[in-house]
């Protein structure tokens, strides 16, 4: 099947259209990235590894060793089914969050091959509770047969805790709010601004509690720039080389020593 077909044809299954703006429009894309990642790139950040150690040594030295089993862990698996993606490189600070916050339940839009779940679900484990409940677009160029491969990497004695439902986040996304609680939320998913911010509002709107949100993908485009939420602070981290967006409320801000 030709790939744009199969792009739309995907787009139409998940009533998904504001990716296929993302895909047809690349070259105006990429000119956008390249602005924004320079302003992104030259903003204040807090070098991660040197936070969480003065906040919690021994958590941040059980990070240091779940990075190495992490590493260990990826070269089991074949990306090429996905497109090759590799995943993101901050799944360190995932694994940190979920042991420093504890939360019961966990938000995460954007799963492919499992980089971003498999993080969460080992330091649920070791915070021996916890659930995460997942949202992903299949590839739109990627036949069905290999959705199969999404989340790979999640072994199965970590699936108990995990609740994956495949579909857009505008589909998705505001039913899985309103039936649940999040004190701990990973946009990783629709990469326009528009879409992440739909998600934080969708999230906001529909918690009861004032939950930690980390966003990637805030050097995509002017997004970070130009983002307010009401009684919440704007962090950037860096970590690997890498950069990432949280908003932490101002009610715990504090207790986060930032």
């Amino acid at each position: 099947m030709n790939k744009k077909f199969l792009i739309l044809f995907n787009s139409l299954r998940f009533r998904s259209f504001s990716f296929l703006r993302y895909v047809f429009f690349k070259k105006r894309r990429i000119r956008i990235k390249t602005e924004a990642t320079k302003y992104f790139y030259n903003l204040p950040a807090i070098e991660f590894d040197n936070w969480a150690q003065s906040l919690d040594k021994k958590l941040f030295l059980e990070m240091k060793n779940f990075q190495i089993a992490f590493q260990e862990h990826e070269k089991l698996f074949d990306f090429s089914p996905l497109g090759g993606a590799r995943g993101l490189d901050q799944f360190g600070a995932l694994y940190f969050f979920t042991r420093i916050v504890k939360p019961k339940l966990i938000l995460e839009t954007g799963v492919a091959n499992g980089y971003s779940s498999f993080s969460f679900l080992s330091a649920m484990n070791m915070n021996k509770f916890g659930k995460l409940i997942s949202n992903d677009l299949p590839p739109l160029d990627i036949k069905k047969e290999k959705w199969k491969f999404i989340g790979q990497m999640v072994p199965n004695e970590l699936k108990e805790n995990w609740s994956l439902h495949l579909g857009s986040d505008r589909n998705n996304l505001k039913k899985l709010c309103k039936k649940n609680n999040f004190e701990l939320a990973h946009f990783d998913s629709d990469k326009t601004s528009s879409g992440k911010m739909f998600c934080i509002n969708t999230l906001l709107k529909h918690n009861e509690i004032n939950p930690i949100i980390l966003i990637d993908n805030c050097a995509d485009d002017f997004f970070w720039k130009s983002l307010k939420v009401s009684s919440y602070h704007k962090v950037i981290f860096e970590q690997s080389n890498k950069r990432f967006g949280a908003l932490i409320h101002s009610n715990t801000i504090s207790d986060y020593h930032l």
